[in-house]
């Protein structure tokens, strides 16, 4: 029998050694490249039964109920106002607020509404208001409150015989 790393011919018995997760018959020379077979057994896959925990979970809110306040509809123009009012440029009020111009001149083109750190930003600079507190019922309308079904967003067609 020849040894299957060095090719020599294996006087004796071969050594069963395993390398990079090949198991190969070798010479005495060669099995120190390897683990030898012999050692080596297999780890069991299996994983010991564990006790289960139960976790509860609070129910989770609507992100919805946290707001009481809405941004007012013409937020642009009161931005603009209280700014030229102070004589402020763009910059300026970039520069106070420590955000970016380009953000500024968004919000004011109404292209972006601010988020609540920057409109809390603009409010103490410009000493606005920028929000104004709205009731359950002006969100809900008629007291009829129903959420939103699949029917109410789907087309459903009767299958004909």
């Amino acid at each position: 029998m020849e040894c299957e790393i060095c090719g020599t011919e294996i006087k004796g018995n071969p050594i069963r050694v395993t390398v990079e997760g090949t198991i190969l018959d070798v010479c005495g020379k060669c099995a120190h490249y390897g683990k030898p077979q012999d050692k080596w057994t297999p780890v069991s896959r299996k994983i010991a039964p564990t006790e289960r925990v139960i976790v509860s979970h609070r129910p989770k809110r609507d992100a919805f109920d946290k707001l009481e306040d809405e941004i007012l509809p013409d937020y642009a123009q009161v931005i603009r106002k209280a700014r030229e009012s102070q004589g402020l440029t763009i910059e300026e009020l970039a520069s106070k607020m420590m955000e970016k111009a380009t953000l500024i001149r968004k919000i004011e083109r109404e292209e972006l509404v601010p988020e609540d750190t920057v409109r809390k930003k603009l409010e103490t600079t410009l000493n606005i208001k920028l929000t104004e507190r709205v009731s359950s019922q002006d969100q809900r309308g008629s007291g009829f409150i129903r959420g939103t079904t699949l029917g109410d967003v789907a087309i459903i067609r009767k299958k004909v015989k």
